[in-house]
């Protein structure tokens, strides 16, 4: 499991995870887009799942905390194939501080081995 969180201003690319000589991620936050890119660092062979994205189920806000506008998005993706390949589940969640003119994005980041996933 890795976790990270990083504050940016909209328009700025910031690294968000990174598993040493697997993968790294970055994101970039535009108006209401959450812009993901997924550097392979491995010499596997890197392949995203169909159906990243928006997480099925509603974002239920309540009182103060609706001001942060808070939102979710998942991806998955496996480096290499067959048996000794790694699947990894990401978790990603924003919080935007209007006051700030920043936005917080936090992650988290599973690997397993594919056979488990």
């Amino acid at each position: 499991m890795l976790a990270a969180s990083r504050e940016l201003e909209p328009g700025a690319r910031g690294m968000l995870v990174r598993a040493e000589g697997l993968f790294r991620i970055d994101v970039v936050v535009a108006d209401d887009t959450l812009r993901t890119i997924v550097r392979n660092l491995s010499s596997e062979e890197l392949t995203l799942e169909p159906g990243s994205g928006y997480p099925e189920g509603e974002n239920l806000v309540c009182g103060e905390a609706a001001w942060l506008s808070p939102a979710r998005s998942v991806l998955a993706f496996n480096l290499g194939e067959g048996a000794r390949s790694t699947h990894v589940d990401v978790v990603i969640a924003t919080l935007r501080h209007p006051d700030r003119g920043t936005v917080r994005i936090s992650a988290q980041a599973l690997l397993r081995p594919a056979a488990a996933a």
